[in-house]
């Protein structure tokens, strides 16, 4: 073989040995390619899948979180306006301290779904529509399905219940008007946790317990709702309270003075539903002045001096929860109805008088809430409470029925024929529909 010749065959030898060798580079560099390429698809399916759990977990979550709230808003809701209301879902037995409520939106609860549940000392209901005093367990929520999932119970907070809010048995955070110093525990929990007014001549409302049911005070409610999305699901415990409304010194009141002037000016202090015990005709803080024909009827006195009331705070509160505003001076006035009474409020001080006038016959069923001056022109028919930040004034030639009360943050100037009868009933309906503002969140029951 010539030397050319076999140099030639090496380099053919060296050239297919290079190719097999570039060719399996390329084959390895391939599959570890393919590897990380398939490692990555594993990675981002893991990842997404991950992802995609994490997002539904947030968003049952979430939505739990908004059912729990949903069954609170509803229990509040409820638990506004009288047994007469279709939707009622308070205490019909009136301060009955064994009484608890459930709101149900599924046909699958069961009694076991409540740790605390106990039909032996306590009375159970599902208020329904049209009949809150049901003790049928059944669906019973207002809303229209499909349902929002959750389930609220509703009870009294008592004694018991105060104690354990961190403040013990020997500062409760309450006035016992029993004068008790008992130690209460969850099988002997004791009176009902008021607050309001807790007698007849108190000013300042408050958190109280006593054996009486008391004349302007509300129970104070436990609410604990329970949420539920998928596999999530959300507990939240709340303290409610009605507002109590204005304290009720009076059938007339002037936190600076009372002019009784009129034709035939009758005013009584003696309720006239014969629910609550009377109060003075008149009370004031600096002077009445009587003139022509008056009559002051009360058991518990004509007249009385007190110290002035602070209006401003419960006119705030009345502002806030108004049905009805007025924007302007009104004329043949008619507002509200037996079945339905309502927070009418006017800023007066936004007119050139800082006055409401109202013209011709006034009638209404409610709170009227002035901030400014209210002048009566004609005639009055009102049935509830008038209160006002300044004058309350019913004009010479006016006819007036009043039954509830008068309030005014200065002056009250009754002139013409004017009747004002003490009316716990009518103030009790007035008030029917306040909301019930929240006194303390506990996140967890």
């Amino acid at each position: 073989m010539s030397k050319c010749k076999f140099k030639s065959t090496i380099k053919k030898r060296i050239r297919i040995s290079t190719d097999r060798n570039e060719k399996g580079m390329i084959l390895i560099a391939a599959l570890a390619l393919i590897s990380i390429l398939a490692l990555m698809a594993t990675l981002s399916v893991t990842t997404t899948y991950t992802n995609i759990k994490i997002s539904s977990n947030y968003k049952t979550s979430v939505q739990s979180s908004y059912a729990v709230e949903a069954g609170y808003e509803e229990a509040r809701a409820r638990l506004r306006g009288s047994p007469s209301d279709p939707n009622y879902a308070g205490d019909t037995a009136i301060n009955d301290p064994l009484w608890v409520a459930y709101i149900l939106t599924s046909d699958t609860w069961q009694t076991s779904d409540d740790p605390n549940f106990d039909d032996v000392n306590y009375t159970i209901y599902y208020p329904k529509k049209n009949d809150p005093a049901n003790q049928t367990l059944e669906i019973n929520t207002i809303q229209t399905a499909p349902y929002i999932s959750y389930w609220v119970k509703i009870r009294h907070k008592r004694e018991y219940d105060a104690e354990q809010d961190g403040h013990g048995t020997s500062t409760p955070h309450y006035y016992d008007y029993d004068g008790s110093t008992a130690i209460h525990t969850a099988v002997d929990p004791g009176n009902i946790i008021y607050y309001g007014y807790a007698t007849t001549t108190a000013t300042t409302a408050v958190p109280f317990t006593s054996d009486d049911d008391p004349y302007n005070a509300s129970p104070v409610d436990i609410i604990t709702s329970y949420g539920n999305s998928g596999t999530s699901s959300s507990i939240i415990g709340v303290q409610t309270r009605k507002f109590p409304g204005p304290p009720i010194l009076a059938a007339v009141y002037g936190d600076q003075e009372v002019h009784l002037h009129g034709d035939d000016v009758n005013i009584t202090g003696d309720d006239v539903c014969a629910s609550a015990d009377s109060v003075p005709a008149v009370a004031y803080v600096n002077e009445v002045k009587l003139h022509d024909t008056y009559t002051l009827t009360s058991d518990a006195g004509a007249t009385t001096q007190i110290t002035a009331l602070d209006l401003a705070v419960i006119i705030d509160e009345l502002e806030s929860i108004a049905t009805v505003i007025l924007t302007g001076d009104q004329e043949n006035y008619n507002v509200g109805s037996e079945s339905n009474y309502e927070v009418v409020y006017c800023d007066a001080t936004q007119f050139g008088d800082n006055e409401l006038d109202l013209d011709g016959t006034t009638t209404g069923y409610g709170i009227l809430v002035v901030r400014g001056k209210i002048e009566f022109e004609d005639n009055v028919n009102w049935n509830g409470l008038i209160i006002a930040s300044g004058d309350i004034e019913i004009k010479d030639d006016a006819i007036g029925v009043i039954y509830g009360a008068i309030l005014s943050a200065n002056e009250v100037k009754l002139r013409g024929t004017v009747d004002v009868y003490y009316s716990s009933c009518e103030l009790d309906n007035a008030k029917s529909n306040f909301r019930h503002p929240t006194s303390k969140w506990k996140v967890g029951g």
